[in-house]
């Protein structure tokens, strides 16, 4: 018999609520999750479903249906945020200073919704479903450490799934192919010249102009050396340079970011900002040096797994909104580690209030989801965990 999994999310709704509350209540930041693990791992065995730690701070599930079948993995992230929380809520965060400003309590909510009632329902499931909780998605090097760590063998998944909270309309998912979220590159430039006394400019070698120069050609790059056809960010977000009025610093510092979807893009951006510091370094006479920190790849939506998944989502919760087109992102996520093991979908489910006042973006301190949401999100899940599981692409209808 066929399971309304909409239905059941909905009959479960008060005990999702206060995994939610839970959860927001007790943030913890990156790579120190032990609580949140501890809490997820007890309930989990409870349900009596097959668990263990991951990562250190994570937590692996597993439901093996021991009947043929595919396997499918569904991710939330655990960290929050170091940000006082300002929402006024009424289950506000009762850690000082640390807060789940990025929404990933509303992630281990809906995974462990879609756990609670895919056990419970067990017998009518194919294949393998995986779960991971992953810890560090704010601090690079969770998703990594659960791989290294096996999350991604012995069922090695042939689909992998997540998503994210995302500032629109509640009562809406997002489920598109091709890029989705940005590469996260940090670069910094340190520009050393001579210090001394700032009435003395002739026998220093002030480094702020040669700043100021690189600065200003660093923010033409997008403009002069890429492509109007493609999107990347250039950014310099933070400078360093000097203690006091009268006093020549000896080095200057630039720090910022490149966002890219395209490797050629990011490679082209990457050697200008080289040139451009050692030309404008020799220009004024100074020395000057590029320092790269790399981060995770683009998230980019398997195409065949982002049509199969509208596809069955529009035909399964018509109470919820399919959007198959949406703005890609220059924020990162590390999500893109796992889709360099098996093909991943990336989904966006829309959190804002109806209250348009109530409407802030992900990491303010006044960030708060629509509750009702988590309902969506559950039912989601587990419709593409059942539908995968049993039939893998098998596509429900051969037009896209």
């Amino acid at each position: 018999m066929k399971v309304d999994f909409y239905q059941k999310a909905k009959e479960a709704e008060e005990e999702i609520k206060r995994y939610y509350i839970h959860l927001h209540k007790h943030p913890e930041l990156s790579g120190q999750e032990y609580q949140t693990q501890e809490w997820i791992l007890s309930q989990l065995k409870q349900w009596g479903v097959e668990c263990r730690t991951c990562a250190d701070t994570g937590v692996y599930a597993i439901i093996r249906s021991g009947k043929p079948g595919y396997t499918i993995a569904f991710r939330a992230d655990m960290d929050a945020l170091p940000i006082q929380e300002q929402t006024g809520l009424s289950w506000s965060s009762e850690e000082n200073g640390v807060m789940h400003a990025c929404g990933h309590d509303a992630h281990m909510t809906v995974l462990l919704g879609c756990i609670r009632i895919l056990h419970e329902n067990r017998e009518q499931l194919y294949g393998n479903i995986v779960f991971l909780f992953q810890p560090s998605e704010e601090h690079q090097g969770g998703a990594a450490r659960m791989i290294v760590d096996g999350a991604m063998k012995t069922p090695k998944p042939d689909l992998i799934v997540a998503f994210h909270v995302w500032p629109q309309r509640a009562g809406t998912i997002t489920c598109m192919s091709g890029p989705v979220m940005a590469q996260p590159d940090a670069f910094s430039i340190e520009l050393i010249g001579k210090g001394g006394h700032g009435a003395t400019p002739h026998i220093c070698r002030n480094p702020i102009p040669a700043m100021a120069a690189l600065i200003n050609a660093i923010g033409n790059i997008t403009a002069n050396d890429i492509s109007a056809q493609e999107t990347a960010v250039v950014n310099i977000c933070r400078i360093r340079c000097g203690e006091k009025y009268n006093i020549i610093a000896e080095k200057g510092y630039l720090e910022g970011t490149i966002r890219t979807y395209d490797t050629k893009v990011r490679e082209e951006i990457i050697r200008r900002l080289k040139k451009l510091t050692t030309s404008i370094a020799d220009a004024w006479e100074i020395e000057g040096s590029y320092y790269m920190d790399s981060g995770y790849p683009a998230t980019i939506n398997n195409k065949t797994a982002a049509c199969w998944a509208a596809e069955i989502l529009k035909k399964e919760i018509p109470e919820v909104e399919i959007l198959t087109e949406g703005e890609p992102s220059m924020l990162g996520e590390d999500f893109s580690c796992y889709g360099t093991v098996c093909p991943s979908l990336f989904l966006r489910l829309g959190c804002w209030k109806e209250d348009e006042k109530r409407h802030f973006p992900l990491h303010s301190s006044c960030f708060e989801i629509e509750e009702s949401i988590l309902l969506d999100g559950i039912a989601a899940f587990c419709i593409l965990a059942s539908a995968f599981s049993e039939k893998g692409f098998e596509r429900i209808n051969e037009k896209y």
